[in-house]
């Protein structure tokens, strides 16, 4: 993009989730067989072609309105149907584009090289998807679809379908997010780690039953992707937790408990934008280690599995967890 962009206004770009786990749509049916796909149909990359040739016309841009419509023509407008998807989800907009791509020039020329690689990373997935159906009965390897997007979310899921936001999942330690500030930043900055993505994902398209809204079930529905996803993958769980969560884990749990069966996640889940004074997605951490003390009281694994992944079944996890926020005064 050696001219120039032609737009107008402030950025109004959203933050991400922290954890790139944005109001998920879940996916059903745990129980079925294993869907035998070729590459070509689990992963869906076209979308990726299309928008660096819609980046590479925005040469030819004299007005706003040329950018705007070649961003439209040449990539909203040529998405897969599994694109279309990501991008109802997410509710791109063609000038939200082309402000991006004004805001944060040298990430994007940093992630045109990650993308250009981006069949390498089906091996690994493939790999993934085979373990959890060892790990896991009637797992159900999901498809993917690779798009770009506007930093909005890293993953989501629809069905058997995870759409990536690529220009997040992509993102690794090394790549330079200097034009980034605040939770955003600090989310990119730390690098994303594409197969433990992919996997919480995956986890999401496991989960059925989801009747529930309340704070505590879709606090279990995180929390159960983090768990099982770092559970299969012989991940350290103690890694996943932070300074601040473990130092105030017990404060955080009786702070959740009165809020449990309500339906206002904003304080929890889903606040990289708007949470002050405190890091945002609490309720991830709460989850998970709700999860982690139910899977460690129960005898029979899978049973524990099969009812982590039904979310008609989050009382019972929550009960029979016996989890109290690691209080030592007997009282909480």
């Amino acid at each position: 993009m050696s001219k120039k962009i032609y737009l107008n206004g402030p950025d109004l770009m959203r933050t991400i989730n922290l954890l790139f786990i944005g109001a998920l749509l879940l996916c059903g049916g745990v129980f079925g067989g294993i869907a035998a796909l070729s590459p070509k149909e689990r992963f869906v990359t076209s979308d990726i072609d299309h928008f660096w040739q819609a980046v590479d016309s925005l040469h030819s841009a004299r007005t706003k309105e040329d950018s705007i419509q070649l961003i439209k023509s040449l990539y909203i407008d040529r998405m897969s149907s599994e694109g279309k998807t990501f991008l109802m989800i997410r509710g791109y907009t063609a000038p939200e584009y082309i402000r991006a791509l004004q805001k944060y020039p040298r990430y994007y020329r940093a992630l045109r090289t990650k993308t250009d690689r981006i069949t390498e990373y089906r091996t690994m997935l493939d790999s993934t998807f085979a373990l959890f159906s060892r790990k896991i009965s009637g797992y159900k390897p999901p498809r993917i679809c690779f798009a770009i997007g506007c930093f909005r979310g890293g993953g989501t899921t629809r069905k058997d379908l995870i759409l990536m936001g690529a220009e997040i999942a992509l993102c690794d330690s090394l790549t330079d997010v200097s034009e980034f500030k605040g939770n955003l930043h600090d989310a990119l900055d730390k690098g994303i780690d594409l197969q433990e993505l992919v996997a919480h994902e995956s986890i999401h398209c496991q989960q059925h039953h989801a009747r529930n809204r309340s704070l505590l079930s879709v606090t279990l529905q995180e929390g159960a992707a983090n768990f099982l996803s770092a559970k299969v993958l012989e991940r350290d769980l103690t890694k996943e937790i932070s300074p601040y969560e473990r130092e105030n884990e017990c404060q955080l749990w009786n702070e959740f408990k009165p809020a449990a069966n309500g339906d206002d996640l904003s304080q929890w889940l889903f606040n990289t934008g708007s949470v002050k004074n405190r890091p945002p997605d609490l309720g991830y951490f709460i989850g998970m280690r709700i999860c982690e003390a139910y899977y460690n009281r129960t005898v029979d694994k899978q049973e524990a599995i099969k009812n982590l992944l039904d979310r008609s079944e989050y009382l019972k996890v929550m009960e029979q967890s016996g989890y109290n926020g690691n209080c030592t005064d007997a009282a909480n």
